[in-house]
């Protein structure tokens, strides 16, 4: 008898044990996947169709988003900050799945969804500083797409195109004049951005 009890004994705390191994193995969280995101910009030189075209590999990338109870601010960028882009939008205007494809704001229409905002630093050899095209500036025309939002992670994820069209060279020192005139195309997308509440 006492050999069957403690037969008995050891496979019930065997059993829990199990259990409880699967329970904890059930309320694992899988892994948030990984941010990727991708940022080209071309320029084309309207007086005689010239291009600087630059793609920047994913290595040397970084995005942001960030969102207060007024706004949500997305941004992608080289690492090295040298120029980037961003958009923001009113967040009291979004839907609760935020998905949706949005206008981008123009000089002429700045009651558009999205503000953009796109930078460009000078190197020290052309006096440093750095010439910013924000959309109520600008003849702008694109969209900025969110493509998903996982809610449970807040990750944010989507795509953008913006071109800046008879925009002033970004490539050359401020004191140059005039400046060449040319259209601006930033694109690329962004997935799995961690959404970061700020004040």
């Amino acid at each position: 008898m006492n050999h069957n009890a403690t037969l008995s004994l050891l496979m019930g705390l065997t059993l829990a044990f199990t259990a409880s191994c699967s329970k904890d193995d059930q309320e694992l969280p899988a892994p948030a996947p990984e941010p990727t995101m991708t940022y080209s910009r071309a320029i084309v030189y309207q007086d005689n169709g010239q291009h600087r075209d630059t793609t920047f590999q994913a290595a040397q990338l970084k995005a942001f988003v960030t969102q207060t109870a007024q706004s949500l601010t997305v941004g992608v960028q080289p690492a090295t900050t040298t120029e980037g882009i961003s958009f923001e939008l009113d967040r009291t205007k979004l839907p609760a799945a935020l998905a949706g494809t949005y206008t981008l704001q123009t000089l002429r229409d700045k009651t558009l969804d999205a503000a953009s905002s796109y930078y460009y630093d000078l190197p020290e050899s052309l006096g440093g500083g750095t010439v910013i095209y924000p959309s109520s500036m600008q003849h702008v025309t694109g969209s900025f797409v969110i493509s998903g939002y996982d809610a449970k992670r807040q990750l944010l994820s989507g795509t953008y195109t913006a071109t800046l069209t008879g925009a002033s060279d970004p490539t050359v020192a401020y004191s140059t004049f005039p400046k060449r005139k040319c259209d601006i195309t930033v694109s690329g997308t962004f997935a799995n951005i961690p959404v970061r509440s700020v004040q």
